[in-house]
């Protein structure tokens, strides 16, 4: 099979740049059964096995048998051709494609400090972000999640501490009722604390009477997510993270990724200029504004998601 495949990238070659046919090559499937070669993937010109041959197809999935006249399956391949022999920013796209979640872009350094925290331990356990964007709360909370990798862990809803909405004595009694999920795995408890006073009590006065509510041991672990403004004075005894800081770098990963999945490598610079002409904070550092990053993030994987056949000019266009 290395033969063949080694031939496909050749044709692909002479049609397409080379990220084009790298991009291509890592969506397609070659199988050898009994003299037969299946190719999955956006259709282009297939491998000829020797002797006689036909091609069908369904969907994008075409299988080559053994059987018929050679000539008959060279006109066929010459017609599939066509669909990439424009790969260009006017070709559309087809079918549904698996895009990164919103919760992956970035967050790597944070989350791996608190991996390092949770290996090994059990029980309460807290953290702190002085962040106070909401997006980010809930996305961080979905990535830890994710990087813990086990199906028993639980993200229960957000819960508010200031004055106003809740109580922190309503506040602890409700996180109390997650005592029975703790029989069964972990639970993260995402806390948005709502106030805006520097010297407030508040965090303090909530983490111990969590502390309190659950100091006997338990096999799984309660996982209080604490975040609040640049200026929120956190307990003491909680594992205090550095605030999240999205640079450039972490833009073009992100486009990078979805444009190869697409296809769109070509428009990845303009994607990339539009999307820091929005989002940029700090000109000197090149920082992102975080709120306006996740806003970025929801909206154009909204429009990729919404309009399977969107061709990119068209996407880009819904950008200005």
């Amino acid at each position: 099979m290395p033969e063949e495949l080694e031939t496909l990238k050749a044709i692909l070659r002479k049609k397409l740049p080379e990220a084009e046919v790298q991009a291509l090559m890592a969506e397609f499937t070659l199988a050898s059964r009994q003299g037969a070669v299946a190719i999955q993937g956006d259709a282009t010109e297939a491998v000829i096995v020797p002797g006689n041959q036909s091609i069908v197809g369904n969907n994008n999935c075409y299988v080559i048998n053994q059987g018929t006249d050679p000539t008959e399956l060279i006109k066929i391949l010459h017609s599939l051709l066509k669909e990439v022999k424009s790969s260009t920013s006017t070709t559309p796209r087809t079918g549904f494609h698996q895009f990164p979640e919103v919760s992956k872009f970035d967050l790597t350094h944070m989350v791996d400090k608190c991996l390092g925290e949770l290996l090994g331990k059990k029980g309460l356990i807290g953290l702190a972000v002085p962040c106070g964007e909401k997006a980010f709360l809930k996305n961080f909370c979905e990535r830890l999640k994710h990087e813990l990798g086990r199906n028993n862990i639980q993200i229960r809803q957000t819960l508010s501490l200031n004055p106003q909405v809740i109580s922190v004595s309503k506040a602890v009694e409700a996180i109390k009722q997650y005592k029975k999920l703790l029989q069964t795995g972990d639970v993260i408890c995402p806390i948005r604390v709502g106030v805006g006073d520097a010297s407030s009590a508040i965090p303090k006065d909530f983490w111990q009477q969590i502390q309190t509510a659950f100091q006997d041991e338990f096999k799984y672990r309660l996982i209080v997510v604490m975040v609040g403004n640049a200026d929120c004075i956190f307990p003491p005894d909680v594992v205090c993270l550095h605030p999240p800081q999205f640079e450039k770098v972490h833009a073009f990963q992100w486009i990078r990724d979805i444009t190869q999945v697409l296809n769109w490598m070509h428009l990845s610079d303009e994607w990339m200029q539009k999307m820091i002409e929005r989002c940029l904070c700090d000109v000197q550092t090149g920082c992102l504004d975080v709120g306006l990053v996740y806003e970025h993030l929801d909206y154009t994987l909204s429009i990729l998601q919404s309009n399977p056949s969107l061709s990119a000019e068209a996407f880009l266009e819904q950008l200005d």
